[in-house]
């Protein structure tokens, strides 16, 4: 008897430990379901009426919860959003104590103000884009600016970028420097990661290292657009893919102007489409004769007699305007050393967004694709330093986001044997020049170029302090490498979207938005 009665107090005790139980699973529960309710009304911003927040939250209450819930109370204060709502729970044997079921209680907030946003927009303008696919582009670019400027209503918490893509990027032209009337460059002015003197090692046929681009083009009298070639890599530096400092110290990772040189004349074979000054000069010949000649054609005097002398690099000497000798300048229209810079310059992060409209909007379309010039300067126009030093430092409230838009595969606008050159110029310079492979067929070209393509994005999501969320979208390509390569590129599969079809365009820019408005519970 006295084991019988002793026993009461551990069955009853047991039993409270079993209603415990149960009592905390449909708390978590609750709390999960609430989490996940007031994320989404959240998501949504302050622009949605009270009612469609109540109907957003009861339907994640509803299609999270085994149980029903009573008392659910939405409350918004601009950006913040908090969720209380009650269940109740029977009890198992709380009724030996008088308690027949427990009443459940849970509140949950979240903001979106808690994080910055930096939103590179990678976009292609090559001239397959021409027509609805660049104008139904534009549509969704500025739809995506108006719903997330509409969710995030504190300004400072939300910049966008914007990175037009073809055969090169463009910097923009402000950065270039100025001249004095003598053709010399005025001391100060120009980008520090410029190569204003030509000190840059990246072979070119006609002018030699340490011929100044920007003053050969200003003495040819051709403003700089503000295009840039691709950098090349060395001493296990990836300058090429990568947001390395440009520094003083290191040739290589100075941004070289681009400088489309004058190609041959035409024969009966080919005629070439840049083909500006009138000269027989060989622009393959290694000889000093004929290095000479295609210096001389430039009106380099000083450049030429150097060159005859042996010099293949004019880095130290004095070659500059002094003594260069005035040429026939009027080019035949389309012509000149800015021939293939046709891309807008970028726009750096800014809150400005009815100026990052009036931008978009101005887009046009020309030249071939070159997607990892894209994704690398997408990646630079979001670090906190030069070229482009408007992001955030790393932080944990800040977002760094890529979405790349392409409609094409890579190429390098490669063109038959008979091309000398075997190519047009591009920010690889000329593909005999075998700074991107020394392989010739379109194929292999572009394989080559989408693998530094996986580089460059490589590079901008897989830094364990600066991460970039990297999203992809390939528009009415059917080209499977392509396909596969920007799968690849984005963060996740999940990040890659193909839209076989420009009126899906809109639908998958909302699914990025909602994907990249990463809401935080606070506590």
């Amino acid at each position: 008897m006295i084991m019988a009665l002793a026993a009461v107090p551990l069955v009853g005790a047991a039993g409270l430990a079993v209603d415990y139980a149960n009592v905390s699973r449909s708390h978590s529960e609750l709390q999960n379901a609430l989490d996940a309710a007031v994320l989404a009304v959240a998501q949504r911003g302050d622009k949605i009426s009270d009612e469609e927040a109540r109907n957003i939250a009861a339907s994640f209450l509803t299609g999270n919860l085994s149980g029903a819930y009573r008392n659910m109370v939405v409350t918004r204060n601009d950006t913040s959003v908090t969720l209380s709502a009650e269940t109740s729970l029977p009890l198992s044997f709380g009724g030996v104590f008088g308690w027949d079921e427990a009443s459940i209680a849970a509140s949950s907030t979240a903001d979106m103000a808690f994080a910055y946003y930096e939103i590179a927009l990678v976009l292609d303008t090559t001239g397959s884009m021409a027509g609805g696919k660049l104008r139904s582009m534009k549509e969704a670019v500025i739809g995506l600016i108006d719903d997330l400027s509409s969710r995030v209503t504190d300004k400072e918490r939300l910049k966008f970028a914007l990175v037009p893509f073809a055969t090169f990027v463009n910097v923009g032209p402000q950065f270039g420097p100025t001249f004095d009337r003598k053709g010399k460059m005025v001391p100060g002015s120009g980008a520090a990661w410029l190569d204003l003197q030509g000190v840059g090692p990246i072979p070119q046929m006609d002018l030699l290292s340490g011929l100044s681009r920007f003053e050969v083009a200003h003495h040819l009298k051709q403003d700089w657009k503000g295009c840039v070639e691709t950098r090349m890599p060395t001493n296990g530096f990836a300058h090429d893919v990568d947001d390395t400092p440009a520094v003083a110290t290191d040739r290589y990772s100075l941004f070289i102007p681009a400088f489309a040189i004058d190609e041959p004349d035409p024969t009966r074979q080919i005629s070439y489409p840049n083909n500006y000054i009138s000269s027989s000069a060989d622009p393959t010949s290694s000889t000093s004769a004929e290095r000479a000649r295609r210096l001389e054609k430039y009106g380099l005097k000083n450049a030429a007699a150097e060159a005859k002398k042996g010099y293949t690099t004019l880095v130290g000497l004095n070659v500059g305007p002094e003594g260069w000798v005035s040429i026939n300048d009027n080019f035949p229209r389309g012509t000149g050393p800015s021939r293939g810079c046709v891309t807008q310059p970028i726009t750096p992060l800014s809150n400005d967004y009815a100026d990052l409209k009036r931008k978009v909007n101005s887009l046009v379309a020309d030249g071939n694709t070159n997607i990892m010039e894209g994704v690398a300067w997408g990646m630079r126009v979001l670090s906190p330093q030069e070229p482009f030093s408007e992001g955030r430092e790393p932080a944990s409230d800040v977002e760094k986001i890529m979405i790349v838009l392409t409609d094409g595969s890579n190429t390098f606008g490669v063109q038959g044997s008979s091309n000398v050159f075997r190519s047009t110029y591009s920010s690889f310079g000329y593909l005999i020049s075998n700074r991107l492979t020394t392989l010739r067929s379109n194929s292999a070209v572009t394989d080559a170029m989408n693998a530094k393509t996986l580089e460059a994005c490589r590079n901008a999501k897989g830094r364990d302090d600066e991460k970039i969320t990297v999203f992809t979208i390939r528009l009415e390509e059917p080209d499977v490498k392509t396909g596969m390569m920007l799968k690849d590129c984005a963060t996740t599969p999940g990040h890659f979207f193909d839209s076989p079809s420009r009126e899906q365009l809109d639908n998958v820019f909302k699914e990025i938005r909602d994907g990249i408005t990463k809401l935080r519970l606070s506590f």
